[in-house]
């Protein structure tokens, strides 16, 4: 028979597996949201801002840094989750930008799944953002190999890090500042 104690021991390892299991079904679930439009006005172009949330508010209030610096570049920007809900005919669209937190060093599955939903980019520029604690670049690798299957142009590649400095990267280390300059800085090839 086991003891009490034993029978405790046992169990943390099925509590851990089922805390892990939880965030990773977690991680996978789409969160639609409604399309809201930065800029309503604006003459650069339209660019279609759509992104996986995930665990924190690091890849929301990232993607939202990026959307305001397109908007201080004139651009129009509609900014959504990818979700079955989101817009798939980019006809009207100038730019796409796709944003995923890094998990197992591959993109948030949401951010894969509407890649595929928008079948042929037919070459339309693509921005790219990945967040992760501090090591993005399998992640980053991954998405852009998806826009490249998918007949997109790669126009931008922006990693940011919660936990390691992204000074190395980017010379300064506020990742919302990093965001919004460089998506100020999009210009259209």
């Amino acid at each position: 028979m086991c003891s009490t104690k034993s029978m405790g021991w046992l169990m943390i390892p099925l509590i851990l597996g089922f805390f892990v299991t939880s965030i990773f079904i977690q991680v996978q679930i789409e969160d639609p949201t409604e399309v809201l439009t930065v800029n309503p006005n604006g003459a650069t172009g339209t660019a279609l801002v759509a992104y996986h949330a995930g665990l924190t508010s690091f890849q929301r209030d990232v993607t939202l840094a990026f959307a305001r610096g397109l908007a201080s570049n004139d651009w129009r920007c509609e900014l959504t989750t990818v979700s079955r809900d989101a817009p798939t005919d980019l006809s009207a669209y100038d730019l796409l930008v796709l944003g995923t937190p890094a998990y197992a060093f591959k993109p948030a599955g949401p951010v894969m799944r509407y890649l595929e939903r928008l079948g042929d980019l037919g070459g339309l520029p693509t921005a790219l953002i990945a967040t992760g604690g501090g090591t993005t670049a399998p992640t980053m690798s991954a998405l852009a190999n998806g826009v490249e299957e998918a007949n997109g142009t790669t126009i931008e590649l922006l990693e940011l890090w919660q936990v390691a400095p992204n000074e190395e990267m980017h010379g300064i280390s506020d990742a919302i500042e990093i965001a919004e300059q460089t998506g100020a800085s999009i210009e259209l090839p």
